[in-house]
């Protein structure tokens, strides 16, 4: 028997302004998509034909334009029709790609698979925690497995629950049932963190419904609130032998998961950037950081907004200060012959004065070279400017840009919540509530396509 396997990824940002390119997505195909998968091992050891499509995952950006989302789609469409035999279909999506005249790109896609296949063909699917599943997934899709981390580190067990109980079910000839109830909330992702309660509490019931024999997935979806569409929620989706059980368990989930609608709550000091900029240059703590919520390269902003560097140069700070990955490709242009220790005048802050720091690079999602970094110092604040748009997530993008991390006291990241790798170099974290593309603030981001009534825009009572 046959599976065909695939992974076509972009976490869509309606208020981003860049769609991403066919350029922007890091691709694979045939065999070559196992660098990034690992479920083959767990197919093969079963005793199934693995079929690899293709593997083509981008940052997060705005909504994928149609020629873009087609390229790849019918890719994974084609090995589906050379293999319209197939047993079973595992595709690791994110769960949140808005694809222009389209929508979902996951269950477009999907809707295509099922005309290909054979009615008894199970698909199976990997998702990140903040999918915004639509009503009709599970329709489509008869294994859904999400990550249950945020932070997220179970990628590979997510792969894995997803393949083992797709082999399970092909090999006892058993037809899986899923079942998704949406949850009206949406909540500041950054304060939606798994290792904390009261998420630590239901993800830990979620494995232990996963352990009865009839249960072969339990996922709490969080949504992810920068995409302005129908199926933004949050929701929980269970697969089972049996509808009846799956709707069952999905709706008591959901009802425990609305319960703690008002207990999420930011796990660092979260003011305005202003207030942030006062506290971190009143500090007493070794090193600060700021992450800008508002810019999130991570949450497809630009990372291109000047309103922390501003503040702090207009502050003058006696700390030695940096603000990483500030996207502008004029300056890099501009400045690149320029020799460290040479004066240059800029073409933002007013015509500021500032000094040529580092020449050095930027790393990709995956630790590849995409880019060139500039740094400039403006009196103590070191600002790093890149050509193309980064995640300063750990100290190698530091290394890289030639800037010592260590060096500093008050540090800026386009971040929301600080990422695992540069949480042992902080003793103190504030998170700016800033404007942008990723504002954490719901009622500033002027959706106009969800469904409504939707807490906390909306104060009111509700059951599964």
């Amino acid at each position: 028997m046959k599976i065909v396997v695939a992974s076509f990824q972009c976490e869509s940002n309606s208020k981003a302004k860049l769609h991403p390119q066919k350029s922007d997505f890091e691709y694979f195909k045939g065999e070559d998509i196992f660098k990034k998968l690992i479920v083959k091992e767990i197919f093969e050891k079963e005793g199934f034909e693995v079929i690899p499509s293709v593997y083509a995952v981008a940052l997060p950006s705005a909504t994928v334009e149609l020629a873009t989302y087609h390229y790849y789609a019918n890719q994974i469409l084609e090995t589906v029709r050379q293999n319209p035999d197939a047993a079973g279909v595992y595709i690791f999506f994110h769960g949140s790609m808005e694809v222009e005249e389209i929508g979902s790109g996951e269950l477009y896609l999907l809707k295509k698979i099922r005309e290909i296949v054979s009615k008894d063909c199970l698909i199976a699917l990997s998702l990140d925690a903040h999918a915004n599943i639509t009503d009709e997934l599970p329709t489509y899709a008869n294994i859904i497995s999400g990550f249950k981390t945020v932070p997220h580190i179970d990628q590979k067990e997510c792969q894995e629950r997803a393949a083992k109980a797709l082999c399970y079910c092909l090999k006892n000839n058993i037809q899986p049932q899923a079942y998704m109830c949406r949850v009206p909330f949406l909540l500041k992702n950054d304060t939606l963190q798994t290792a904390y309660e009261p998420l630590k509490s239901l993800i830990e019931e979620t494995f232990s419904l996963e352990k009865q024999e009839d249960v072969f997935t339990a996922n709490l979806f969080l949504g992810h609130c920068w995409i302005d569409a129908p199926n933004t929620s949050a929701s929980t989706v269970v697969c089972a032998t049996t509808k009846a059980r799956a709707e069952s368990i999905a709706k008591d989930l959901a009802n425990k998961l609305w319960a703690t609608r008002r207990d999420y709550k930011f796990l660092c000091e979260a003011e305005l950037p202003e207030e942030c900029v006062k506290r971190a240059i009143a500090g007493k703590e070794k090193r600060i950081f700021i992450t800008d919520s508002g810019d999130n390269t991570t949450a497809g902003a630009e990372g291109d907004t000047l309103g922390l560097l501003e503040l702090l140069v207009k502050a003058k700070p006696t700390k030695k200060t940096c603000v990483a990955g500030v996207t502008n490709q004029n300056i890099v242009e501009d400045f690149w012959t320029v020799s460290d220790g040479k004066e240059v005048v800029l073409p933002i802050l007013n015509g500021a004065k500032a000094t040529v720091k580092a020449h050095g690079e930027i790393l990709g999602w995956t630790k590849e070279i995409i880019g060139r970094s500039l740094t400039v110092s403006i009196g103590n604040v070191d600002a790093i400017f890149t050509e193309l748009r980064s995640a300063f997530i750990e100290k190698g993008n530091f290394d890289k840009a030639n800037v010592d991390l260590l060096s500093y006291e008050i540090v800026v990241v386009k971040l929301g919540y600080l990422f695992t790798e540069l949480k042992p170099y902080a003793d103190r974290e504030l998170f700016a509530l800033s404007d942008g593309a990723s504002c954490v603030e719901l009622a500033r981001l002027n959706l106009q396509r969800i469904v409504r009534p939707m807490f906390p825009l909306e104060d009111f009572e509700w059951e599964a």
